[in-house]
């Protein structure tokens, strides 16, 4: 029960009640620390893959734009480069706007550079992975050089949800 303290007033005593302290109460996440931890451990596994297969794909990507345009080697190692950090530039855009508002600003010119990336990237993925292959094996290896960039989008979205939930 609380105590009483009496604070004079001209002839008069007011009697306060004393308030303990209250631990705040933990939040959700606080308790499910364990789950959390799992869950972010489980983002960077995802992301080290996507980034992995990033990599692989800028040397596909370089390949296919030195197919295309006959251009020096560091061009087309710096057109590959750009066209996959503008990708992942957007993306991270997204993951670290700080308000609703900015995210919702962003979000439509994020989504055009990033659907025209993965165009672009898949194209010429798939014709890399295609100029090598005979006969029939050129079908299927340009559906792998087009899937890459896929694959690639589809696993940057997983670790960036895992990471920001």
């Amino acid at each position: 029960m609380a105590e009483l303290h009496s604070l004079p007033t001209n002839n008069q005593t007011l009697k306060v009640a004393s308030h303990r302290r209250r631990s705040p109460a933990k939040p959700a996440e606080t308790a499910n620390r364990p789950a959390l931890a799992r869950q972010q451990q489980a983002a960077a596994a995802v992301a080290v893959v996507a980034v992995i297969l990033t990599i692989l794909s800028l040397s596909h990507l370089a390949h296919g734009v030195q197919l295309l345009t006959s251009c020096p080697l560091w061009e087309s190692w710096a057109m590959a480069a750009g066209l996959d950090l503008a990708f992942l530039g957007c993306e991270i855009g997204l993951l670290a706007s700080a308000t609703d508002r900015v995210r919702k600003e962003i979000a439509g010119y994020c989504r055009m550079a990033i659907g025209g990336t993965m165009l672009v990237s898949a194209g010429l993925n798939g014709l890399a992975f295609g100029a090598v292959a005979t006969g029939w094996f050129l079908y299927p290896a340009i559906g792998l050089g087009v899937s890459v960039p896929g694959l690639i989008y589809l696993l940057s979205r997983v670790s960036f949800t895992l990471a920001s939930r």
